[in-house]
Formats: C-alpha cells, structure tokens, sequence
C-alpha cells in the first residue's frame, strides 16, 4: 500500500506518518519542495552551502532519510538530473532536526475531509 500525502520539511503530518508506518503503509511525498516556498527559507540556504548542494536536493535528501518517497515536480531537464543526485551525500542527527524542526514554513496541509473544492 502507498500513501501519498503532502510530507515537505515543515509539514510532516506526524499523525497520518505514525499511523502509516504501523501499518506498513509506504509515504510517497508528493510536493518534498513545499510548492517552492522551501527555497525561501534560510536555514535551507545555509544547509545547501554546507553540504554543496541545492535547496531542492537538501529536501529530498531529508525526505529519503526520513523513510518518504519523494515526488518533486519538474519539467526542465537540468532540474530532474539535479533532484536525482541525492545519493552521495548523508545528513547526521542534528541536521536532520534541524530540518524537521522548521515547522509551518512552507504552510500547512490542508484538511481534504473540510476542504471545499
């Protein structure tokens, strides 16, 4: 079973995360970007220098080493090999935090069961 949900840094759902991975439900992270808004964001900034990286592939670094399936979007050719380089680098536990500690800075999910389409 998938369940794809929004899961970025700064809106990781913890309840529908904690209630998937009981149940052996695989999370696909369908927006791992935040819809952009993750590029605005400085301490991103500052981990993207640190590791020599882009903002969007520290993202979906976190996004692996959190267990999720990232999903980004793109339609420019030089973006998707980018979000594809993720593999050669690690986050430690403080980092990691860190990251997962940003919440609300890229807005939160909204409740599909109240939302008025």
């Amino acid at each position: 079973m998938v369940n794809q949900i929004r899961l970025c840094p700064g809106d990781t759902q913890e309840e529908v995360v904690k209630y998937c991975r009981e149940l052996g439900i695989l999370l696909e992270a369908y927006s791992p970007l935040g819809t952009g808004k993750i590029f605005e964001v400085h301490e991103r900034q500052q981990l993207a220098a640190k590791y020599g990286k882009s903002v969007a592939q520290i993202c979906i670094r976190w996004s692996l080493q959190m267990g999720f399936l990232p999903l980004p979007k793109s339609v420019h050719y030089a973006r998707i090999d980018e979000n594809a380089q993720v593999f050669d680098f690690k986050f430690d536990s403080y980092d990691m935090e860190l990251i997962a500690n940003l919440t609300g800075c890229v807005g939160y999910s909204r409740n599909l069961d109240t939302t008025d389409f």
